[in-house]
């Protein structure tokens, strides 16, 4: 099987034979397939929607396509293409080394936001190990879950009690009496009962073991299939069930929460592949994050545990606006209901002030004048409006085509108050480092100290 790495709107371009070898790899912008790879690729994307049903991973068009704001991984037969984010607007180094080093600190940096954000089954203590393992995001995030499981599964599995009907030679939990009259009537020495039994097969633990078992017929590393043995041994007494989707997720408390990320990462595992069971293969098969809800909860998490406790002690950060959503618009009938509800990426609140920060994982269009879309611009407003808020920042990654800052803009009426102003903030350096989470940090509250208007007082703070 090839594996090859292409970068978030890099171009896949079907050859004109079904050799490889008569195939030039190209550069991670740039990937020249062999016609049976690349109509087997296209013809399983195309059988795959996002969560809202509409856009694809690849925007096929004749002979080639385009991927879109996706990461991740896509094996299909002969072929496992790993999907990096295009965090600058550098052209990708010529020297295979310095390539390879590019490449390298790319996964790394997505392997930092996926954890940070929450969405991988990795958590950020965790990072550091992972960015200086080898290997594809796919390998490195299926390890990172296998060794949360088996830790998870060693401090104890997930238990619940299940009502059960047996025939007993002692009263246990309720004595049903219609039953014990029909069943026992010559049986004096039995007895029907319902009671409960403690048992593991609960609806995680099943869950963790279809993932397990899929792993499995992936064909891994020898390490991992190692691990994924250990794994399907502590839960051996969990019983086989097939996967089907849309079953409903279960309901977690306190003592089962722990489970949350790699449930949720078994679920990610098994939802995205196509399998034969009873041929055991799993040929075809794809694990995808949406760099939209990446960059968006990344940015969050950061702010909430890197910036906002050193620099603005007491203030509130609020992912979608967590505790204070509001809605565009009241339906003037008798119900009063909400119409459009407002769900801010992240608010923030210090001191009696909120600003509200927008993210967007994309590129503003190039040459003059460049700014956002109108439909970006309605949003802010609408937030203006309804937060009654200082500011409201459109955040992008920095693609080196822009200035870092763009003019904020103010309401056309005096009377109207606040701005919206777009901002940028790099990603090109190691996140993994202290120096790249220190880099980023003091952009992050420099836009803050814009948007609360304590940009002076910082300026004095750093110069005293």
């Amino acid at each position: 099987m090839r594996r090859l790495t292409v970068l978030e709107r890099g171009r896949l371009v079907r050859g004109d034979t079904d050799d490889w070898g008569e195939c030039r790899e190209g550069t991670p912008s740039y990937r020249l397939l062999p016609r049976r790879v690349y109509d087997r690729l296209e013809r399983y994307e195309l059988t795959q929607v996002d969560e809202e049903g509409e856009k694809r991973i690849v925007d096929w068009r004749e002979r080639h396509g385009i991927v879109g704001p996706w990461v991740g991984l896509i094996q299909t037969p002969g072929l496992q293409l790993e999907i990096l984010p295009k965090t600058d607007g550098g052209e990708v180094p010529a020297d295979e080394e310095k390539r390879d080093h590019y490449i390298r600190g790319t996964r790394d940096n997505l392997l930092v936001m996926l954890a940070r954000g929450g969405i991988a089954s990795v958590r950020a203590r965790g990072t550091a190990d992972l960015s200086v393992q080898r290997g594809s995001i796919h390998d490195r995030l299926v390890e990172s879950f296998l060794e949360r499981t088996i830790v998870e599964l060693l401090r104890g599995h997930d238990r619940t009690y299940v009502a059960e009907e047996a025939n007993l030679l002692a009263v246990r939990g309720k004595l049903l009496i219609s039953r014990q009259l029909t069943t026992n009537a010559a049986q004096r020495h039995r007895f029907y009962c319902r009671h409960d039994v403690l048992t593991e097969a609960t609806q995680i633990s099943i869950r963790l073991k279809q993932a397990c078992r899929a792993l499995l017929w992936r064909g891994m590393p020898t390490s991992e299939v190692a691990k994924v043995q250990t794994a399907l041994a502590l839960l051996d007494d969990v019983p086989d069930v097939v996967y089907r989707p849309g079953e409903p997720d279960p309901v977690f408390h306190r003592q089962n929460e722990r489970f949350v990320e790699i449930y949720r990462f078994a679920c990610m595992l098994l939802e995205r592949q196509a399998a034969d069971v009873r041929r055991g293969d799993v040929s075809t098969f794809s694990l995808l994050f949406n760099m939209d809800q990446v960059f968006e909860r990344f940015i969050a998490a950061f702010l909430k545990e890197q910036v906002v406790p050193q620099e603005f002690p007491g203030a509130f950060v609020r992912p979608q606006g967590q505790g204070d959503q509001r809605n565009l618009f009241i339906d003037a009938g008798p119900n009063q209901s909400a119409v459009l509800s407002l769900k801010p990426d992240i608010l923030v609140e210090y001191n009696g002030q909120t600003i509200i920060i927008d993210t967007k994982w994309k590129r503003l269009p190039a040459g003059k004048p460049s700014r956002p879309s109108n439909d970006d611009f309605y949003q802010l407003y609408a937030y203006l409006q309804r937060y009654d808020c200082q500011h409201v920042f459109l955040l992008y990654p920095y693609a080196g085509a822009h200035e870092r800052t763009f003019t904020a803009l103010q309401g056309a009426s005096k009377d109207e108050k606040g701005s919206v102003g777009v901002r940028f903030v790099g990603l090109a350096g190691r996140l993994a480092t202290p120096q790249g989470r220190e880099e980023l940090a003091k952009e992050l509250a420099a836009i803050l100290h814009e948007g609360f208007d304590t940009k002076d007082q910082s300026d004095q703070k750093k110069a005293s």
